[in-house]
C-alpha cells in the first residue's frame, strides 16, 4: 500500500456541495480519502504543509482538438497569429520557414488566419510561393487556403464538384476555384497535402501534448472528433500509453460523423464499437458520437431562423442533415454511446435539441457544443429537458465588432446565454475548442471571462453583455470541473475532491475565488496532480 499523504493548511475549493471547502485532505492509492480540516486530520504517513495556497480539482476540458496536434505536429504545421492580414500571409510564412525549414519536397502547412480579417485567395501566398504546395488553415478550423500548386496538386479546379451547399470551392465570378475552401466535407479533400513529417513515434508527440494540458492545470479531456475512420492509429496509441502507464491524463475519444455520403450510419457505429472494444483502457474511453449541425459565424455558415445582416444576407448552412443527424445519434444511443452535437447558430441549436430530446433516456449522455445562439423558447426547452449539457468556450465572450455586424444587436446581446441556463438548472460546461491555442488553452482566462460579462478587462476591451449572463467563480470552477465529469460519464471517478475519487487536483498561484478579477485573469496552475502523482 502506498504511503498516505496529508496535504494540509490549504485553502481547498473541492466543487462538491457536500464538503464545498476544506483545509486539508489525505491522498493514498491514487485517491482522496480523506477531505477535512486540519483539526481533523486522520492517520497518515507524510504531511505536505500547503502554506495557505488555493487548490482545486483537476479541471477539465470538456471540448478539445488536442489529438489535432499529433496530426500537426508530424505535418510539420507552422503556427501564425490570426490577425495576418491576407496581404501578409506570403510573408509571414516564409519568415516562419527561414527560422525552420521545412523538409525537402513536402507541402507549406501553417494554421491561424481569421477570415474576417479580408478576403483571401490563392494570390494571396501565390507570390512567394510559385512553385511549392502551401495550404493554411483558418483558427477556427472550419475553412482552408490552397495556393495554386497546391489546386493543381489536389486536382481541383472549375469542374470539381463542391460536396454541398453548405461546404463548398469559393470561386470567382468565372467559375474557378479562388483557393479558399469553406466547412470540413471540402477540407477533406484536401488531407492528402497533410503528411507525415515527424520522425517522433505518436506516443512522443502524444506525452509532449499531454504535459502542456497538465501545465494548465487539466486532468481530463474530451476531444471532439478524433477519431472518423477505419484508421486506429490515434486509438491504439492512446490504448499502448495508458497500458504501459504513459498517460498523464484521462482522455474521451469522439468518432465524427459526416454524413450517408462519406459513411453510412451503420458503418461508423460498427467502427464506434470496434473501437470501444478494443481500446477502452482505464483512462481512455472512446465512447461518443461528435456530430456537426452547422458550421460558424465567421464563414456565414452557422445556420440561423434569421439572415445575417451583412455579406450574402444568407441564412448558413447544416452540414450534417437533420435526418442523417436524427438517424445516427438514434443509433449511436442504441449502441451506448453518448450524444455531441457542435451548434452555433440558433437553428442549429434548435434542431439539435430536436434531435436530442426525441432521444428519450439513453444510457450514455447528450451534449450540444458551442451553444452561440439561442431563442427564447429553446432555452426554455433545454432547461425543460434536464438532461442535456451545455457546452461551451467562455473565451469566445468578448466584444468584437464583426458578430455585431453580421448579427445585429439583438442577436449580439442574446449569445451564450450561460447565466440563464445555470439559473435554469442546466449543467454548463467549459472547453477551449482549441489544440493548446493560447487564446482559448488557459482555463483561468476561461473563468475570468465566464465571470467578467459585461465589463471592461484590464486591456480595455468590453467583454461580452450582459451583465445578467455573469457566472459566480463556483459556477465557473463547476463548469470546469464536476459538470465537465458529468458530461463525459465520468463523475464518478473525477470533477471533485471527493473521498473515493481519483486525487486530480491542482495547487494554483492564488486564491481563485477571492482575488480580483483581473488578478483571475493572470492565474496559473503551479502543479497538477493526477492519480495522486505530480505530472507537471
Amino acid at each position: 500500500m502506498e504511503k498516505r499523504i496529508l496535504y494540509r493548511n490549504g485553502v481547498v475549493y473541492t466543487a462538491d456541495p457536500a464538503c464545498p471547502s476544506a483545509s486539508a485532505f489525505i491522498v493514498g492509492d491514487g485517491r482522496f480519502i480523506y477531505i477535512g480540516n486540519d483539526a481533523d486530520q486522520k492517520a497518515y504517513d507524510e504531511s505536505v504543509d500547503l502554506c495557505g495556497q488555493c487548490v482545486i480539482p483537476g479541471l477539465i476540458d470538456s471540448h478539445c482538438h488536442i489529438l489535432a496536434g499529433l496530426e500537426s505536429a508530424s505535418a510539420d504545421m507552422r503556427f501564425i497569429e490570426s490577425d495576418t492580414a491576407p496581404e501578409e500571409l506570403g510573408s509571414v510564412l516564409l519568415s516562419l520557414i527561414k527560422e525552420r525549414p521545412v523538409i525537402d519536397g513536402r507541402p507549406i502547412l501553417a494554421m491561424g488566419f481569421d477570415l474576417t480579417r479580408g478576403t483571401f485567395s490563392a494570390e494571396d501566398l501565390d507570390l512567394a510561393f510559385p512553385d511549392r504546395p502551401v495550404m493554411v488553415i483558418s483558427n477556427d478550423g472550419h475553412a482552408a487556403l490552397l495556393n495554386s500548386v497546391s489546386m493543381q496538386t489536389l486536382g481541383i479546379d472549375r469542374n470539381t464538384e463542391d460536396p454541398s451547399n453548405s461546404s463548398y470551392f469559393v470561386r470567382n465570378e468565372g467559375g474557378d476555384p479562388t483557393g479558399l475552401v469553406i466547412e470540413i466535407p471540402a477540407m477533406m479533400q484536401c488531407k492528402k497535402l497533410i503528411e507525415g513529417g515527424s520522425e517522433q513515434a505518436p506516443s512522443e508527440i502524444l506525452s509532449s501534448l499531454f504535459r502542456s494540458c497538465n501545465a494548465l492545470g487539466y486532468t481530463t479531456v474530451f476531444d471532439a472528433m478524433s477519431l472518423d475512420s477505419d484508421d486506429d492509429r490515434i486509438a491504439k496509441a492512446l490504448h499502448d500509453m495508458d497500458r504501459s502507464g504513459h498517460l498523464t491524463l484521462r482522455i474521451a475519444t469522439s468518432f465524427g460523423y459526416h454524413g450517408e455520403e462519406y459513411l453510412p450510419t451503420v458503418e461508423a457505429i460498427r467502427l464506434m464499437e470496434t473501437q470501444r472494444s478494443k481500446y477502452s483502457s482505464a483512462h481512455v474511453f472512446p465512447n461518443t458520437l461528435k456530430l456537426i449541425a452547422d458550421g460558424t459565424v465567421e464563414e456565414y455558415s452557422a445556420l440561423l431562423f434569421e439572415p445575417y445582416l451583412d455579406g450574402e444576407k444568407s441564412f448558413g448552412s447544416e452540414i450534417v442533415s437533420f435526418e442523417e443527424m436524427k438517424t445516427a445519434a438514434s443509433e449511436a444511443a442504441k449502441a451506448g454511446f453518448s450524444v455531441h452535437i457542435h451548434a452555433i447558430g440558433d437553428k442549429a441549436v434548435s434542431r439539435a435539441l430536436d434531435v436530442l430530446c426525441g432521444l428519450g433516456p439513453i444510457k450514455g449522455t447528450k451534449t450540444i457544443a458551442h451553444n452561440q445562439l439561442y431563442r427564447r423558447e429553446d432555452i426554455r426547452r433545454i432547461i425543460d429537458a434536464g438532461d442535456i449539457f451545455f457546452q461551451t468556450t467562455p473565451h469566445w465572450m468578448k466584444d468584437d465588432t464583426y458578430t455585431k455586424a453580421r448579427l445585429g444587436e439583438t442577436r449580439y446581446l442574446a449569445q451564450f446565454p450561460i447565466g440563464q441556463m445555470v439559473r435554469g438548472g442546466v449543467s454548463v460546461s467549459f472547453g477551449s475548442d482549441s489544440c493548446l491555442e493560447e487564446e482559448t488553452a488557459n482555463p483561468f482566462l476561461g473563468m475570468f471571462y465566464a465571470c467578467a460579462r459585461g465589463s471592461i478587462d484590464s486591456c480595455g476591451s468590453e467583454c461580452l453583455p450582459p451583465v445578467s449572463e455573469r457566472l459566480s467563480r463556483q459556477d465557473a470552477l463547476q463548469a470546469y470541473t464536476i459538470n465537465g465529469a458529468r458530461q463525459l460519464g465520468l463523475d464518478h471517478e473525477t470533477g471533485s475532491i471527493t473521498p473515493g475519487k481519483s486525487a486530480d487536483f491542482v495547487i494554483t498561484d492564488r486564491d481563485i475565488m477571492n482575488c480580483t478579477l483581473s488578478e483571475l485573469k493572470e492565474a496559473r496552475a503551479l502543479q497538477t496532480y493526477f492519480c495522486g502523482y505530480r505530472v507537471n
